[in-house]
């Protein structure tokens, strides 16, 4: 047994997850460490283990010799004192930590190997404000960033690709062009655009990356994947996202998981969009449930889904105009007895339905 499966048995032994055999074999050392001289129960965790980290060659060597051995009668079970198992804990609390603390470390380093050979040569502005500051690209796209967000970018967008580096998080407009491709790389997630406005955010302490699109179309994949279909594993293959979807993609297992944004919105293309969207005629007399669905269906680009074709024949009546999205199905599913819950990136309308 190498250190690592030691410290590795003594968690398990802790949590009460060991084998009969395991537990057997740690309290085994235990009687090593009660002949081990100056031992004292009171000590701090950390001399604890110090003493336990000393007595590894010990273990070590009495564990291979006891492999050698022909196997004998277990002793009689004897209780272990509560400071033993304190003291383990306190051996695996700080191995958990140090390897926390290693991995931080490292993850750092590889944060700066890569920004350092990738941000070589481009403008980096970075928002020391309180409050969201407009940044203003050479292609005329839109950065709008949170403070104490980074953005690096280049001189000009005159190649195939249009590349902007991101720490923290954002909201970006793009300007369309079909020709180059806009790409946001923030962590290890590349986001890759041809025209839209979408934000990227990062968790501080989960380090898991958001997208969300407010409008357009974008694709979501890890860096280093040229295409999203080049990865077999569907959960982690990478998404495309319409409007009012968002991806969270987990760091540690590398999932992407999609649902929809917090407010949906109506989407309305072209100028003027947020001017067009109070024209929209929220307002319904004696509508069947099909037809409230469909034109909820048409302003935020969001599929709506009926449990029970029942439902089909209830009729709505009601001016649900300047509220939003959930607000309004909260309405509209009270006046017919029903629910709705969020599937994944659609509406599930659940009822008994009407007759």
């Amino acid at each position: 047994m190498n250190r690592k499966a030691f410290y590795h048995l003594l968690k398990r032994y802790v949590e009460n997850d060991c084998t009969e055999e395991e537990r057997k074999l740690v309290e085994q050392w235990y009687e090593l460490l009660g002949d081990e001289e100056g031992v004292d129960p009171t000590l701090p965790p950390g001399e604890i283990k110090e003493t336990l980290s000393r007595l590894w060659p010990k273990i070590q060597r009495h564990t291979l010799s006891a492999e050698n051995r022909e196997p004998v009668s277990p002793p009689p079970k004897k209780i272990i004192p509560v400071w033993l198992r304190w003291a383990s804990a306190a051996v695996v609390t700080g191995i958990i930590i140090t390897v926390a603390l290693l991995y931080r470390v490292s993850d750092k380093k590889s944060d700066n190997v890569y920004h350092h050979g990738s941000l070589a040569g481009l403008h980096q502005v970075k928002n020391d404000k309180g409050v969201n500051d407009t940044v203003h690209l050479p292609d005329g796209s839109l950065v709008i960033l949170e403070p104490a967000a980074i953005v690096h970018y280049g001189d000009n967008f005159s190649g195939p690709k249009r590349e902007v580096y991101l720490e923290g998080n954002a909201f970006f407009k793009v300007t369309r062009n079909p020709h180059a491709p806009f790409y946001v790389y923030s962590k290890n997630i590349v986001t890759q655009v041809l025209g839209t406005s979408f934000f990227v955010k990062t968790n501080a302490l989960t380090k898991n990356v958001e997208v969300s699109v407010q409008t357009g179309k974008v694709a979501v994949y890890e860096a280093g994947r040229e295409t999203v279909q080049e990865r077999h594993n569907e959960e982690s293959s990478g998404v495309i996202l319409k409007p009012n979807q968002k991806v969270i993609y987990n760091a540690n297992d590398h999932h992407f998981r999609t649902t929809l944004v917090e407010i949906p919105l109506p989407v309305i293309a072209g100028k003027n969009a947020e001017e067009r969207i109070t024209e929209l005629n929220f307002i319904f007399d004696e509508a069947p449930m099909t037809q409230v669905l469909a034109y909820l269906e048409q302003a935020y680009h969001i599929e709506m889904v009926i449990e029970n074709e029942s439902l089909s024949k209830c009729l709505f009546s009601g001016d649900i105009k300047g509220k939003n999205l959930y607000d309004q199905l909260e309405i509209i599913c009270e006046s017919i007895q029903a629910t709705y819950e969020i599937r994944g990136t659609r509406i599930l309308i659940k009822g008994s339905g009407c007759e």
